[in-house]
């Protein structure tokens, strides 16, 4: 019996290394992933104000649904993309973050690569994909870890509006949930929720 205890611990030992090694593997590989330009304007106490760049985005639609609902749908539909599902079987860099935005349409979106242009991307097969290109904005960018669903996303933006709101900044919209790990990544796990503003002198 000991001896087979023994061999058991030893097992669950190696087991959970390799799990930790692996866990720090894909932490480190996600944070060489390429992310949006922004200009970080100021930074208040309970968020930053950030000038983003213009971006391209390859979104999809969720239609009225909320983040637990349709978010796993719709990083299926952006993933099957990315991974070489459309019309030329092409493999396309990962970006982060992927962007929830809930509006009277909900949408998930992925950044589409500086290097590319609408017209180089490949096209897709799934119908509900299509390219936006995003204007410059003005937002005001809270950031937390940990996993996420719909209590905790509104609890995020409610402590992100009562800020803002706080600071003097009038509210453009409905905000953004942006995401930068994979599903399967449990260490050093990166969110973020925003607000667009209206412009500031």
């Amino acid at each position: 019996n000991y001896y087979y205890m023994n061999k058991w611990l030893i097992s669950v030992l190696v087991i959970a290394i390799v799990f930790l090694v692996f866990q720090l593997v894909v932490s480190m590989t996600t944070s060489d992933i390429e992310t949006p330009k922004y200009k970080v304007l100021k930074k208040y106490p309970r968020f930053e104000l950030r000038q983003y760049e213009s971006m391209m985005l390859a979104t999809t639609n969720l239609g009225v649904a909320s983040f637990d609902e349709k978010s796993s749908e719709g990083f299926r539909t952006i993933a099957s993309y990315i991974f070489g599902k459309n019309k030329s079987n092409e493999k396309i860099a990962m970006t982060a973050p992927v962007i929830y935005h809930a509006d009277s349409i909900s949408t998930l979106s992925f950044v589409v690569p500086r290097s590319k242009t609408e017209e180089s991307m490949p096209v897709p097969i799934d119908s509900n994909l299509t390219f936006v290109v995003q204007a410059p904005k003005l937002l005001a960018v809270l950031d937390f870890g940990g996993f996420i669903n719909d209590e905790k996303l509104a609890a995020r933006m409610a402590e992100l509006k009562k800020a803002v709101l706080k600071e003097g900044f009038q509210i453009k919209g409905k905000g953004y949930f942006f995401g930068y790990n994979p599903p399967w990544q449990l260490i050093g796990r990166k969110n973020e929720v925003a607000f667009e503003l209206e412009s500031v002198n």
